[in-house]
């Protein structure tokens, strides 16, 4: 099966994440990369993102991104992502509640040289929030 280098380009970096290696990860973004996320007014920074996937790994246990659907051509990707975990450490001022999570994201990616140069995520973070959250919490 072909695949375009942008494709290729994201696959590499979401191997690295799912086996626990997020500097690696981040290596697949050149550093000045913003990441738009839906909704928000200003993107994030590539230490903002570093920074969340340190704290996400250490909050879900066997935490795992899977590949729902991935497309793209040499310059864009699109994927459509699943995240999965346990959570079992604090995470965005929430106990532990050793809950399964299943987040579902899309997201799409310019590449250049190999590299992310920009990124755009959308998501129902409600979602996250509704499966970390306490029993009767309604966050």
């Amino acid at each position: 099966m072909n695949t375009s280098k942008a494709v290729d380009a994201v696959r590499s970096a979401v191997a690295a994440l799912n086996e626990g290696r997020i500097d690696a990860y981040l290596g697949h973004f050149d550093p000045s990369a913003p990441r738009w996320i839906g909704g928000a007014a200003t993107p994030l920074s590539l230490t903002d993102i570093g920074d969340n996937l340190h704290q996400m790994q250490g909050a879900f246990e066997g935490l795992h991104l899977d590949e729902d659907l991935l497309f793209g051509d040499e310059r864009y990707a699109c994927a459509r992502w699943r995240l999965r975990g346990r959570h079992v450490g604090d995470y965005l001022g929430f106990a532990p509640t050793g809950q399964s999570i299943d987040f579902e994201t899309c997201e799409v990616y310019e590449i250049d040289a190999g590299r992310v140069i920009q990124s755009w995520a959308y998501a129902d973070f409600d979602q996250l929030i509704g499966q970390i959250s306490p029993p009767g919490n309604t966050a």
